[in-house]
């Protein structure tokens, strides 16, 4: 795997889209691994290269998508390994949008998310919304710190990773309570007017 990511680095920002693709649906190396180090060798193009993971990396996703749609649940179930599709099955039973978009940010691998979303036939641009702002939200987030804090990225990437997910989790939960709270409301003060 260590000479896959070094031929990946040596190709530069064409490593990092086929990188991006395959990771949605087969591929063992995450794009990180790749933007990353390109992105702090070149830090002027880090927003750049930050756009090329997202492209390739949702572009990957609809061939994701369309194996999980051929093949289906139980199919996907035998590709998926047991301790992501328990989580992922788990949450998409109550609401798949919002389990593709929470696994879309998480660190299981997209190539699963992009499956089950094809195979629990989750509407195709819902997916594809769902996948750029998780996408966008990872690849590009990474791309801004490198692009403003250039070496010191490395450090703010690796020792807040995890709190960076969960402050932008909370804001992600925070905007969708407000906004199913206002159209209830609204829906309320409609059906008080009638």
């Amino acid at each position: 795997m260590e000479q896959l990511t070094l031929l990946l680095l040596n190709w530069g920002w064409i490593g990092l889209l086929i990188a991006a693709f395959t990771e949605s649906f087969c591929s063992p190396i995450f794009p990180d691994l790749v933007l990353i180090p390109l992105a702090l060798a070149h830090p002027e193009q880090a927003l750049t290269l930050g756009i090329i993971a997202t492209a390739g990396s949702v572009v990957g996703g609809i061939l994701g998508y369309g194996i999980g749609f051929k093949l289906g649940g139980p199919a996907a179930r035998k590709l998926i390994p047991a301790k992501y599709a328990e989580k992922i099955f788990y949450h998409a039973k109550n609401n798949a949008k919002w389990a593709i978009f929470i696994a879309a940010l998480s660190p299981i691998p997209y190539k699963f998310v992009s499956i089950t979303a094809g195979a629990l036939k989750v509407r195709f641009t819902v997916f594809m919304i769902i996948s750029l702002i998780g996408r966008g939200k990872r690849f590009l987030l990474e791309g801004i710190i490198i692009y403003y804090y250039g070496a010191t990225a490395e450090r703010l990437l690796t020792e807040y990773s995890d709190d960076l997910l969960f402050i932008t989790l909370a804001a992600v939960v925070i905007i969708a309570l407000s906004i199913y709270l206002i159209r209830r409301f609204k829906k309320t003060a409609l059906a008080e007017r009638i």
